[in-house]
Protein backbone atom coordinates (compact mmCIF):
# COMPACT_ATOMS: atom_id res chain seq x y z
CA UNK A 1 0.00 0.00 0.00
CA UNK A 2 1.27 3.26 -1.08
CA UNK A 3 1.94 5.66 1.30
CA UNK A 4 0.15 9.54 1.44
CA UNK A 5 2.86 11.16 0.32
CA UNK A 6 3.11 9.12 -2.71
CA UNK A 7 -0.61 8.81 -3.56
CA UNK A 8 -0.38 12.88 -3.70
CA UNK A 9 2.49 12.30 -5.72
CA UNK A 10 0.57 9.75 -8.57
CA UNK A 11 -2.35 11.84 -8.58
CA UNK A 12 -0.56 14.59 -9.09
CA UNK A 13 1.50 13.16 -11.57
CA UNK A 14 -1.87 12.03 -13.50
CA UNK A 15 -3.57 15.18 -12.83
CA UNK A 16 -0.62 17.19 -15.02
CA UNK A 17 -1.05 14.58 -17.49
CA UNK A 18 -4.90 15.74 -18.30
CA UNK A 19 -5.19 17.74 -21.46
CA UNK A 20 -7.99 20.22 -20.53
CA UNK A 21 -8.16 21.69 -24.14
CA UNK A 22 -10.19 22.53 -26.69
CA UNK A 23 -12.62 25.18 -28.62
CA UNK A 24 -13.07 28.18 -27.34
CA UNK A 25 -9.98 28.62 -26.02
CA UNK A 26 -11.70 30.85 -23.24
CA UNK A 27 -13.72 27.89 -21.83
CA UNK A 28 -10.85 25.63 -20.92
CA UNK A 29 -7.97 28.16 -20.31
CA UNK A 30 -9.43 28.14 -16.66
CA UNK A 31 -9.07 24.59 -15.82
CA UNK A 32 -5.68 24.72 -16.10
CA UNK A 33 -5.12 27.97 -14.29
CA UNK A 34 -7.27 27.08 -11.49
CA UNK A 35 -5.46 23.23 -11.28
CA UNK A 36 -1.79 24.32 -11.01
CA UNK A 37 -2.88 26.69 -8.44
CA UNK A 38 -2.30 23.61 -6.42
CA UNK A 39 -3.59 22.99 -3.00
CA UNK A 40 -3.33 19.78 -0.65
CA UNK A 41 -5.15 17.73 -2.97
CA UNK A 42 -7.04 15.93 0.08
CA UNK A 43 -9.93 14.82 -1.65
CA UNK A 44 -8.90 12.94 -4.52
CA UNK A 45 -5.46 11.53 -2.34
CA UNK A 46 -8.19 10.11 0.80
CA UNK A 47 -10.08 8.72 -2.45
CA UNK A 48 -7.09 7.01 -3.51
CA UNK A 49 -6.10 5.83 0.05
CA UNK A 50 -9.34 4.09 0.56
CA UNK A 51 -9.16 1.91 -2.79
CA UNK A 52 -6.11 1.10 -1.51
CA UNK A 53 -6.76 0.20 2.21
CA UNK A 54 -9.52 -2.67 0.80
CA UNK A 55 -7.01 -4.25 -1.54
CA UNK A 56 -7.13 -2.42 -5.03
CA UNK A 57 -4.54 -0.14 -6.81
CA UNK A 58 -5.14 2.95 -6.32
CA UNK A 59 -4.63 3.53 -10.56
CA UNK A 60 -8.58 1.42 -10.15
CA UNK A 61 -9.74 4.47 -8.71
CA UNK A 62 -7.84 7.82 -10.50
CA UNK A 63 -10.76 8.42 -12.82
CA UNK A 64 -13.06 9.14 -9.84
CA UNK A 65 -10.26 11.06 -7.83
CA UNK A 66 -9.81 13.19 -10.66
CA UNK A 67 -13.50 13.78 -10.78
CA UNK A 68 -13.76 14.63 -6.84
CA UNK A 69 -10.84 17.11 -8.00
CA UNK A 70 -12.83 18.96 -10.99
CA UNK A 71 -15.85 19.12 -8.39
CA UNK A 72 -14.24 21.09 -5.39
CA UNK A 73 -12.71 23.40 -8.04
CA UNK A 74 -15.54 23.50 -9.70
CA UNK A 75 -17.30 24.70 -6.19
CA UNK A 76 -14.17 26.70 -5.61
CA UNK A 77 -14.95 29.00 -8.83
CA UNK A 78 -18.27 29.80 -8.32
CA UNK A 79 -17.88 30.60 -4.67
CA UNK A 80 -14.93 33.01 -5.13
CA UNK A 81 -17.52 34.54 -7.76
CA UNK A 82 -20.81 34.73 -4.96
CA UNK A 83 -17.87 35.61 -2.54
CA UNK A 84 -16.22 38.34 -4.42
CA UNK A 85 -13.19 36.95 -3.98
CA UNK A 86 -10.19 38.70 -5.51
CA UNK A 87 -7.32 36.51 -4.41
CA UNK A 88 -6.91 32.56 -3.87
CA UNK A 89 -3.32 30.85 -2.76
CA UNK A 90 -2.00 34.30 -3.55
CA UNK A 91 -3.43 34.83 -7.36
CA UNK A 92 -6.12 36.22 -9.12
CA UNK A 93 -8.94 34.62 -8.48
CA UNK A 94 -10.32 32.79 -12.12
CA UNK A 95 -13.24 35.67 -12.24
CA UNK A 96 -10.58 38.12 -11.83
CA UNK A 97 -7.89 36.91 -14.00
CA UNK A 98 -10.43 36.28 -17.11
CA UNK A 99 -14.17 37.73 -16.62
CA UNK A 100 -17.02 36.73 -14.70
CA UNK A 101 -19.03 34.92 -17.33
CA UNK A 102 -15.99 33.01 -18.54
CA UNK A 103 -15.39 31.94 -15.04
CA UNK A 104 -19.23 30.65 -14.41
CA UNK A 105 -19.37 28.72 -17.70
CA UNK A 106 -15.92 27.43 -17.39
CA UNK A 107 -16.90 26.37 -14.41
CA UNK A 108 -20.09 25.16 -15.09
CA UNK A 109 -18.06 22.65 -17.98
CA UNK A 110 -15.45 21.62 -15.06
CA UNK A 111 -18.27 20.27 -13.71
CA UNK A 112 -19.54 18.17 -16.48
CA UNK A 113 -15.96 16.68 -17.33
CA UNK A 114 -16.32 15.54 -13.78
CA UNK A 115 -18.89 13.46 -14.40
CA UNK A 116 -17.09 12.52 -17.50
CA UNK A 117 -14.17 10.67 -15.42
CA UNK A 118 -16.60 9.78 -12.74
CA UNK A 119 -18.52 7.27 -15.14
CA UNK A 120 -15.50 5.50 -16.11
CA UNK A 121 -16.25 3.26 -13.86
CA UNK A 122 -17.06 -0.68 -13.87
CA UNK A 123 -20.89 -0.85 -14.82
CA UNK A 124 -21.56 -2.59 -11.60
CA UNK A 125 -20.77 -0.11 -9.49
CA UNK A 126 -21.91 3.05 -11.81
CA UNK A 127 -25.36 3.78 -9.87
CA UNK A 128 -24.12 3.23 -6.48
CA UNK A 129 -21.04 5.88 -7.18
CA UNK A 130 -23.06 8.23 -9.14
CA UNK A 131 -26.06 8.11 -6.06
CA UNK A 132 -22.94 8.96 -3.53
CA UNK A 133 -21.56 11.50 -6.31
CA UNK A 134 -24.82 13.57 -6.87
CA UNK A 135 -26.00 13.30 -2.57
CA UNK A 136 -22.94 15.02 -1.91
CA UNK A 137 -22.54 17.31 -4.85
CA UNK A 138 -26.54 18.96 -3.82
CA UNK A 139 -25.43 18.84 -0.45
CA UNK A 140 -22.40 20.82 -1.14
CA UNK A 141 -24.57 23.68 -2.81
CA UNK A 142 -27.18 23.21 0.20
CA UNK A 143 -24.33 24.59 2.30
CA UNK A 144 -23.43 27.33 -0.18
CA UNK A 145 -26.51 28.63 0.33
CA UNK A 146 -27.06 28.47 3.73
CA UNK A 147 -23.30 29.68 4.02
CA UNK A 148 -24.84 33.19 1.93
CA UNK A 149 -27.98 33.43 4.20
CA UNK A 150 -25.99 33.33 7.24
CA UNK A 151 -24.30 37.22 6.23
CA UNK A 152 -28.09 38.18 6.30
CA UNK A 153 -28.78 36.65 9.75
CA UNK A 154 -28.44 39.01 13.01
CA UNK A 155 -28.51 35.71 15.13
CA UNK A 156 -26.91 32.29 14.82
CA UNK A 157 -26.85 29.21 16.99
CA UNK A 158 -23.77 27.02 17.04
CA UNK A 159 -25.89 23.83 15.71
CA UNK A 160 -27.12 25.89 12.50
CA UNK A 161 -23.05 26.84 11.60
CA UNK A 162 -22.05 23.19 12.39
CA UNK A 163 -24.66 22.06 9.68
CA UNK A 164 -23.50 24.47 7.75
CA UNK A 165 -19.83 23.35 7.22
CA UNK A 166 -20.62 19.68 7.21
CA UNK A 167 -22.61 20.24 4.04
CA UNK A 168 -20.27 22.47 2.49
CA UNK A 169 -17.13 21.22 3.85
CA UNK A 170 -16.79 17.98 5.42
CA UNK A 171 -19.49 15.89 3.26
CA UNK A 172 -17.18 15.95 0.43
CA UNK A 173 -14.03 14.65 1.75
CA UNK A 174 -16.74 12.09 3.18
CA UNK A 175 -17.76 10.91 0.07
CA UNK A 176 -14.46 11.01 -1.39
CA UNK A 177 -13.20 8.33 0.86
CA UNK A 178 -16.86 6.39 0.85
CA UNK A 179 -16.02 5.95 -3.32
CA UNK A 180 -13.08 5.09 -3.03
CA UNK A 181 -13.95 2.51 -0.54
CA UNK A 182 -16.72 1.69 -3.03
CA UNK A 183 -14.68 1.08 -6.00
CA UNK A 184 -12.34 -1.32 -4.22
CA UNK A 185 -15.91 -3.84 -3.34
CA UNK A 186 -15.96 -2.63 0.16
CA UNK A 187 -18.88 -3.90 2.61
CA UNK A 188 -21.50 -1.62 3.32
CA UNK A 189 -20.47 -1.53 6.76
CA UNK A 190 -16.64 -0.29 5.71
CA UNK A 191 -17.80 1.98 3.36
CA UNK A 192 -20.58 3.26 6.23
CA UNK A 193 -17.54 4.25 8.88
CA UNK A 194 -15.25 5.60 6.28
CA UNK A 195 -17.78 8.10 5.20
CA UNK A 196 -18.22 9.28 8.71
CA UNK A 197 -15.29 9.24 9.51
CA UNK A 198 -14.50 11.84 6.66
CA UNK A 199 -17.28 13.54 7.80
CA UNK A 200 -16.38 14.08 11.55
CA UNK A 201 -12.92 14.66 10.46
CA UNK A 202 -14.03 17.10 7.60
CA UNK A 203 -16.08 19.65 10.44
CA UNK A 204 -12.94 18.91 12.79
CA UNK A 205 -10.72 20.29 9.80
CA UNK A 206 -13.17 23.58 9.12
CA UNK A 207 -12.98 24.35 12.76
CA UNK A 208 -9.20 24.46 12.67
CA UNK A 209 -9.69 26.41 9.77
CA UNK A 210 -11.48 29.08 11.44
CA UNK A 211 -9.04 28.57 14.28
CA UNK A 212 -5.87 29.46 12.07
CA UNK A 213 -8.01 32.53 10.32
CA UNK A 214 -7.92 34.03 13.46
CA UNK A 215 -5.09 33.11 15.93
CA UNK A 216 -2.86 31.17 13.31
CA UNK A 217 0.60 32.69 12.67
CA UNK A 218 0.44 34.67 9.10
CA UNK A 219 3.68 33.64 7.73
CA UNK A 220 2.52 30.12 8.15
CA UNK A 221 -0.98 30.32 7.73
CA UNK A 222 0.05 32.21 4.29
CA UNK A 223 -2.59 34.68 4.52
CA UNK A 224 -3.35 37.82 6.64
CA UNK A 225 -4.75 37.04 10.40
CA UNK A 226 -7.63 38.04 11.05
CA UNK A 227 -8.89 38.07 7.55
CA UNK A 228 -12.30 36.74 8.41
CA UNK A 229 -12.82 39.08 11.17
CA UNK A 230 -11.99 42.28 7.91
CA UNK A 231 -14.74 40.10 6.20
CA UNK A 232 -17.27 40.08 8.61
CA UNK A 233 -17.64 36.01 7.92
CA UNK A 234 -19.40 34.61 10.59
CA UNK A 235 -17.14 31.52 11.40
CA UNK A 236 -17.41 29.21 14.73
CA UNK A 237 -15.11 31.71 16.63
CA UNK A 238 -17.73 34.25 16.22
CA UNK A 239 -21.58 32.68 16.21
CA UNK A 240 -19.93 30.94 19.78
CA UNK A 241 -18.81 33.95 20.92
CA UNK A 242 -21.91 35.67 20.23
CA UNK A 243 -23.50 32.29 22.05
CA UNK A 244 -21.83 32.34 25.23
CA UNK A 245 -20.18 35.65 26.06
CA UNK A 246 -22.11 38.08 28.70
CA UNK A 247 -24.55 41.18 27.11
CA UNK A 248 -21.43 43.65 27.01
CA UNK A 249 -19.01 42.04 24.92
CA UNK A 250 -21.57 40.64 22.73
CA UNK A 251 -22.76 44.29 22.77
CA UNK A 252 -19.17 45.14 21.35
CA UNK A 253 -18.34 42.35 19.18
CA UNK A 254 -22.02 43.67 17.43
CA UNK A 255 -20.43 46.88 16.92
CA UNK A 256 -16.93 45.66 15.08
CA UNK A 257 -19.14 43.17 13.03
CA UNK A 258 -21.30 46.19 11.67
CA UNK A 259 -20.84 46.96 8.20
CA UNK A 260 -18.91 50.14 8.27
CA UNK A 261 -15.08 51.13 7.68
CA UNK A 262 -13.08 50.33 10.36
CA UNK A 263 -8.95 50.70 10.39
CA UNK A 264 -8.42 46.76 9.71
CA UNK A 265 -5.64 46.60 12.73
CA UNK A 266 -7.59 47.98 15.18
CA UNK A 267 -10.73 45.97 14.27
CA UNK A 268 -8.91 42.50 14.72
CA UNK A 269 -6.93 43.50 17.89
CA UNK A 270 -10.29 44.44 18.93
CA UNK A 271 -12.32 41.38 18.42
CA UNK A 272 -9.37 38.94 19.51
CA UNK A 273 -9.24 40.68 22.67
CA UNK A 274 -13.04 39.53 23.11
CA UNK A 275 -12.66 36.11 21.46
CA UNK A 276 -9.90 35.66 24.22
CA UNK A 277 -12.13 37.55 27.25
CA UNK A 278 -15.06 34.56 26.26
CA UNK A 279 -11.94 32.07 25.69
CA UNK A 280 -12.74 31.71 22.21
CA UNK A 281 -10.11 29.85 21.25
CA UNK A 282 -10.38 27.36 23.67
CA UNK A 283 -13.43 26.39 22.98
CA UNK A 284 -12.64 26.48 19.26
CA UNK A 285 -9.70 23.65 20.00
CA UNK A 286 -12.23 21.45 22.29
CA UNK A 287 -14.73 21.24 19.69
CA UNK A 288 -12.27 20.47 16.67
CA UNK A 289 -11.10 17.92 19.07
CA UNK A 290 -14.26 16.67 20.00
CA UNK A 291 -15.07 15.96 16.57
CA UNK A 292 -11.49 14.57 15.59
CA UNK A 293 -12.02 12.17 18.12
CA UNK A 294 -15.45 11.61 16.84
CA UNK A 295 -13.98 10.41 13.51
CA UNK A 296 -11.79 8.05 15.37
CA UNK A 297 -14.60 6.28 16.79
CA UNK A 298 -15.79 5.34 13.36
CA UNK A 299 -11.95 4.74 12.35
CA UNK A 300 -11.36 1.93 14.94
CA UNK A 301 -14.95 -0.10 13.69
CA UNK A 302 -13.37 -0.45 9.97
CA UNK A 303 -12.91 -4.43 9.49
CA UNK A 304 -8.78 -3.64 8.48
CA UNK A 305 -5.82 -4.57 10.42
CA UNK A 306 -4.73 -2.32 12.54
CA UNK A 307 -1.03 -0.74 10.81
CA UNK A 308 -3.66 0.15 7.92
CA UNK A 309 -5.92 2.46 10.27
CA UNK A 310 -2.65 3.65 12.07
CA UNK A 311 -1.61 5.24 8.23
CA UNK A 312 -5.04 6.92 8.09
CA UNK A 313 -4.92 7.89 11.82
CA UNK A 314 -1.42 9.43 11.62
CA UNK A 315 -2.08 11.81 8.31
CA UNK A 316 -5.81 12.69 9.82
CA UNK A 317 -3.35 13.92 13.22
CA UNK A 318 -1.58 15.87 10.98
CA UNK A 319 -4.18 17.42 9.00
CA UNK A 320 -5.42 18.08 12.91
CA UNK A 321 -2.03 19.68 14.33
CA UNK A 322 -1.24 22.04 11.35
CA UNK A 323 -0.46 25.78 12.06
CA UNK A 324 -0.69 26.43 8.38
Amino acid sequence: MRSIVELQQLFNANLKAQEFQGTPRELYEPFTYMLDLGGKRMRPVLLLHACELFGKDAMLAMPQALAVELFHNFSLIHDDIMDLAPIRRGVPTVHKKFNQTIAILSGDAMLVVAYKYLVQADQALLAGLLNVFNNCAIKVCEGQQLDMNFEKYAELNVADYLNMIELKTATLIAASLQLGAMIAGAGIHDAAHLYNFGKQLGISFQLKDDWLDSFGNTQKVGKQTGGDIIQNKKTFLLVEALNCSDAETKRQLEYWYQPGQFNHEEKVAAVLQLFNKSGISERTQQATNWYFEEALKHLEQLALPSKDKDVLETWARQILDRDY
